[in-house]
């Protein structure tokens, strides 16, 4: 398998990295219960990633039992790989260090090659990690006892948000939201390659559209190209893109991603074609710059991402994209840091997205005909 120099981190990592949020009974509580099918699962599925050729594998302190299980597999299975971890940004320097050494323990290991904070979502939470006797010192200690290898971040914020974080110059790589249908990103990734970050891509084909179970209207599309490889091979060839996370729940899972990287180069002419179709089909729609490249409806005193909800409505009339759309519009909530936006009740037709919009979509009369569509 392909590996790519992952920034200024030094490591060489693969194309494909083996996320391990979706092993068998991972969230089941108790956390510490780990039954013998799960491990097997886990077993099975690290064994068949290692095979494939991929080299790096990542965790976190929330996925449920994923650190435990991997600890209890990991030391059966020959090396070489390279772990990655992460958790969320602990108050203190002290509680920090002692969150990576929960990591270390869970997972059976004297040092981590890269470590992140996961979530970082607000400017709050960025003055907070950087301030003196913050999170940040506590994994600096870590770093220089060389318990963890690489410093990074996890980021769900919006651009502007991500920008500041990634140029703090603090990290070493990024592991970030980037996908074909959801460019938005592009500039925290341009800028991530000046500063030689590592960028790894979260979860392209689940958040990127679901795209393991796509409508019909964008298999035809994409074609001859699976969705899954259209979005893969495009991401492959973005300039600056080092791995893309594929989180398996059984080993048969990773032939999918196998596939896509087969392609030498990625993008060649049946990818130039699939992409001239669906340009093509995404430039009908009035929508197509809605949360891609224009966010002049935001703020909405409200609380609704309309920016986020448009680029939803623009998803279902392009390529029927509803399972998709319900499944992102049913995570939003208020407060929620990591996808954040008000339910479409709360819209009064105040008529501030009216006025901003350099387009001059009926924003209201949009929200109104998405609702429809996505609360069903």
């Amino acid at each position: 398998m392909e590996k790519r120099r992952f920034g200024r981190t030094g490591l060489e990592v693969s194309v494909l990295t083996l996320g391990t949020m979706r092993l068998l009974h991972g969230w089941d509580q108790p956390h510490d219960h780990l039954p013998d099918d799960s491990l097997q699962n886990t077993h099975d599925i690290v064994s068949a990633a290692l095979d494939a050729g991929i080299n790096l594998i990542e965790s976190a302190r929330g996925y449920g039992k994923s650190e435990r299980l991997l600890g209890a597999v990991l030391p059966g299975i020959r090396p070489p790989f390279q772990l990655m971890s992460k958790a969320p940004p602990a108050p203190t320097a002290d509680e920090m260090r002692r969150w990576v050494e929960d990591s270390l323990t869970r997972m059976n290991v004297q040092r981590l090659d890269l470590f992140a904070l996961h979530g970082m979502n607000t400017d709050e939470q960025l003055h907070r990690v950087l301030a003196k006797g913050g999170a940040l010192d506590g994994l600096l200690r870590a770093k220089n006892e060389g318990v963890i290898g690489a410093l990074g971040f996890s980021g769900h914020a919006p651009l502007p948000v991500l920008l500041r974080v990634v140029a703090s110059g603090v990290f070493e790589f990024v592991n970030l939201h980037y996908y074909r249908f959801r460019r938005t990103n592009r500039a925290a990734v341009e800028l991530a390659n000046a500063l030689d970050m590592g960028v790894f891509v979260i979860s392209p084909n689940d958040k990127g559209g679901r795209l393991y179970e796509p409508p019909p209207r964008l298999t035809r599309a994409t074609a001859p190209l699976h969705p899954v490889h259209f979005n893969e091979r495009w991401l492959l060839a973005q300039p600056g893109v080092h791995t893309l996370s594929v989180g398996l729940s059984e080993p048969a899972h990773l032939a999918i991603h196998l596939e896509a990287i087969a392609a030498r180069p990625p993008w060649g002419e049946p990818e130039r074609r699939a992409e001239a179709v669906v340009t093509c089909a995404e430039s009908a729609s009035p929508l197509v710059a809605c949360g891609q490249e224009c966010f002049a409806c935001a703020p909405c005193p409200p609380g609704i991402d309309i920016p986020e909800v448009l680029r939803l409505a623009h998803l279902t009339r392009t390529f029927d994209m509803d399972l998709f759309a319900r499944y992102r519009y049913g995570l939003m909530q208020p407060g929620n840091v990591w996808v954040p936006g008000a339910r479409l009740e709360v819209c009064d037709r105040c008529g501030a997205c009216l006025s901003r919009c350099p387009r001059g979509l009926p924003v209201p009369e949009l929200l109104s005909e998405i609702r429809q569509r996505l609360e069903i």
